[in-house]
């Protein structure tokens, strides 16, 4: 049975979380200039599509001098396999230091000149080359992005140095447990999935990609059907129409398809695997299924887990002091997950009241009065973080790549606001189980069933 709370236990640890979320976020709010670019600004934003496929999101930000472009190439993970993973992140870096029309030393005297900043990004889904310039910079930096796109040297020397530089990082995620527990615990959930092959490679995986590889990997993905620029600034239509028709009208489509991702097969089982490691705190992370953007379930589940954080944080760090950091957090690829996280001296105290708050969520149901002052928290700590052209050219993304459509983004806030105490319920309920675990720290301090449990 479903219990209806009035204004007590639950309702007031979450009230008086989100209220002190709430106060510093209008805080620093009054503090900072009101951004011209909002969210809110969908009118200003449009699309196009030149005739090879190459689709331009672009928004019209008349109120500061910022000019974000970020151009995407869809697959991700789908666009490797187990011997290559890593070769897209290798291949923008490397793609940075030289091209046909500028060698390294030009590039990076033209970026420090002018303060632009180029830098790029693989995920599970896609990866993305960026840049961000001054107004009055555009043109040239609109110069150095493309060629870094189109016509990349892949010089002999540059690839190793890049590639010693990611191998370096790969040694040090393995020596950190976080990373060490974080990558463990999504392997768990992905295996058997394209998802299973980490975009940023591996230390065998890197270290066997050669300049031969890059150009050919390079070739197979520069396809217009296979990309998306999106351009946040005070660029007109007309403007980055000619540049988009410029500098990428010659390329040919391709024959990328956008299929659906599969499900991961292990979502309905629980796991639990520990890396056997002296540390002076023991480093937990549960990797779970979750609804993706375009799911219906999203907006719910996007509350519920900020929810769920926020009760972490009342419970496990401030009433009980176990932690200094216990968290909940909702990703967003096509195939979702979300994950549980936190580092602790005492694991199985901790679990045990981090499942206690999940099991107060699936049980008891949020009065109305007490989810609409959250939601209120929820949206001043959404549009704070966009406030940037940067972060709204990414979220205009996110929603064309993985939410069907960039329009949907305009429909979110009342998305938002129609949840409903049952709808927060429900999904905890749905989604919040079946955890893999990973953690790192002596064997004896963990109570197995106790983490198989849920």
């Amino acid at each position: 049975m479903k219990t209806k709370l009035f204004l007590s236990s639950f309702t007031l640890r979450i009230f008086c979380a989100a209220c002190f979320l709430l106060c510093i976020n209008v805080a620093a709010l009054a503090q900072a200039p009101a951004p011209s670019a909002s969210p809110a600004s969908a009118d200003a934003t449009t699309d196009f599509t030149i005739a090879n496929g190459l689709k331009t999101i672009h928004r019209r930000v008349t109120g500061n001098e910022v000019v974000a472009v970020q151009i995407y190439f869809r697959g991700g993970t789908r666009n490797i396999t187990e011997k290559n993973a890593g070769i897209e992140t290798l291949l923008f870096e490397v793609a940075a230091q030289g091209t046909k029309n500028f060698n390294k030393g030009q590039i990076n005297r033209e970026l420090a000149r002018m303060g632009t900043v180029i830098d790029s990004a693989s995920g599970y889904d896609f990866s993305v080359i960026a840049m961000r310039c001054v107004r009055k910079n555009f043109d040239r930096s609109w110069e150095l992005l493309t060629d870094m796109i189109l016509n990349p040297l892949f010089d002999e020397k540059e690839v190793t140095l890049v590639k010693d530089q990611i191998i370096n990082g790969l040694r040090q995620q393995d020596d950190q447990p976080e990373l060490s527990v974080a990558t463990l615990s999504n392997k768990l959930l992905f295996a058997s999935h394209p998802y299973f092959n980490s975009p940023d490679g591996t230390v065998e995986t890197v270290s066997a990609l050669t300049a031969a590889d890059l150009k050919a990997h390079h070739a197979r993905i520069l396809g217009a059907g296979r990309m998306l620029a999106v351009v946040v600034g005070n660029i007109t239509l007309p403007e980055i129409k000619q540049k988009v028709e410029a500098s990428f009208s010659k390329l040919a489509k391709g024959d990328f398809k956008n299929d659906t991702v599969q499900s991961f097969a292990k979502a309905a089982t629980s796991e639990f695997q520990i890396i056997n490691r002296s540390v002076a705190t023991n480093y937990i992370r549960a990797t779970f299924a979750a609804p993706p953007l375009d799911h219906p379930d999203y907006p719910a589940f996007y509350i519920a887990t900020d929810i769920l954080s926020q009760l972490f944080f009342q419970e496990v760090r401030v009433r009980r002091n176990l932690s200094y950091g216990a968290d909940a957090t909702l990703l967003s690829n096509r195939a979702n997950s979300g994950f549980l996280s936190v580092t602790t001296p005492k694991p199985n105290e901790t679990i045990r009241v981090m499942f206690d708050q999940i099991d107060f969520l699936q049980r008891q149901v949020i009065r109305e009065e007490g989810l609409r002052s959250i939601v209120s928290g929820f949206l001043t700590k959404y549009y704070t973080k966009l406030e940037t052209n940067d972060a709204q050219a990414a979220r205009l993304a996110e929603y064309e790549l993985l939410g069907g459509d960039w329009r949907r983004l305009n429909t979110w806030i009342d998305a938002v606001n129609k949840v409903t105490p049952l709808d927060i319920n429900r999904v905890c309920r749905s989604y919040l189980k079946n955890f893999h675990f990973a953690v790192a720290g002596d064997p004896s301090q963990f109570d197995r069933n106790l983490f198989l449990s849920r």
